[in-house]
C-alpha cells in the first residue's frame, strides 16, 4: 500500500511541491539555520507529540498542520515541520508567490519622478484593513519581462502609457523576483487612477516632504521604501 495516500491532504500536497521544488525546501547546513524536516515519518511523528502538548494547554491541535495549508492562483501558505538553532521542533508558517517562483513573473515597485517631484498613491490594502501612501506596485505574469510588466502596472494603476524606467534594485526569487524601478513621467502625462485596485488618490511631493513621511512613519510601504532607498543609493533622486 502507497503510505502517501494514508497522509492528510495538506501534506501530500506538500510532499508534491518538496518534489517540484526541491529549493523551496532547501537546508544550508550552516550553524545557527533554522532546518526545514521533511521525512513524512518523522512529520507524523512530531505532529502527534505537538498535538498532544496544544491540547493538554487548551489550545487547537489544527496549529500543528503540516502542509500546504492554502493555495489560489497567487499563493501557497505552508507550515513546515522545522528544528531551530537550540534543538526545539515547531511549526513555521511562511508564504510563497506563485507568480515569481513558481511561473517566473516579475514584481515591480515604481517610483514615478516628475521634474523634482515624487509620485504617491493612497491604497487601500486589505491585508492591513486600512490606507496606505505608497508607490504603485503589483504581480508580475508569467512570459513578461520587469519591464513589460512596470509598464502594464502603470497603465492600469495609474493610466500612464509612456514612461523612462531606470532598473534600482532586484531580487531573484527562483524563476521569477521583483525589481524596483524609477519611472520618469512626461508632464503631459495625465493621472488616471483605477478604482478597482483601491486606490483613492494621488499626490506629487517633492523629496523633501517624502523624506518628512518616512521620519513620521505616514509613508511605510517597505516595498516602497526599499525602491526609495535604492534611488537614494544610486544618487537617482
Amino acid at each position: 500500500m502507497n503510505k502517501r495516500k494514508s497522509l492528510p491532504a495538506s501534506l501530500q500536497k506538500y510532499l508534491v511541491l518538496l518534489q517540484d521544488h526541491p529549493r523551496w525546501f532547501r537546508n544550508t547546513g550552516e550553524e545557527g539555520e533554522i532546518r526545514i524536516i521533511t521525512d513524512p515519518e518523522r512529520i507524523l511523528t512530531e505532529q502527534d507529540r505537538l498535538r498532544a502538548r496544544l491540547q493538554a494547554e487548551g489550545k487547537p491541535p489544527s496549529w500543528i498542520e503540516i502542509g500546504v495549508l492554502a493555495e489560489d492562483e497567487w499563493f501557497y501558505v505552508l507550515r513546515d515541520l522545522v528544528e531551530f538553532p537550540d534543538g526545539k521542533v515547531g511549526g513555521y508558517i511562511r508564504w510563497i508567490n506563485r507568480k515569481s517562483q513558481e511561473a517566473g513573473g516579475w514584481n515591480v515597485i515604481l517610483m514615478c519622478l516628475r521634474e523634482d517631484r515624487v509620485l504617491l498613491i493612497r491604497k487601500f490594502r486589505h491585508e492591513r484593513r486600512g490606507w496606505s501612501w505608497e508607490f504603485p506596485r503589483g504581480f508580475g505574469e508569467a512570459g513578461l519581462t520587469p519591464e513589460e510588466t512596470a509598464l502594464l502596472e502603470l497603465r492600469e494603476e495609474i493610466g500612464v502609457h509612456e514612461a523612462e524606467l531606470t532598473r534600482l534594485a532586484s531580487i531573484q526569487e527562483d524563476k521569477g523576483g521583483t525589481v524596483a524601478f524609477l519611472a520618469k513621467i512626461a508632464a503631459a502625462q495625465e493621472i488616471v487612477l483605477d478604482s478597482h485596485e483601491g486606490i483613492q488618490t494621488f499626490e506629487w511631493v517633492s523629496k523633501e516632504t517624502l523624506e518628512t513621511m518616512i521620519k513620521t512613519g505616514q509613508f511605510s510601504d517597505p516595498f516602497s521604501l526599499w525602491a526609495y532607498l535604492a534611488a537614494k543609493i544610486s544618487s537617482l533622486c
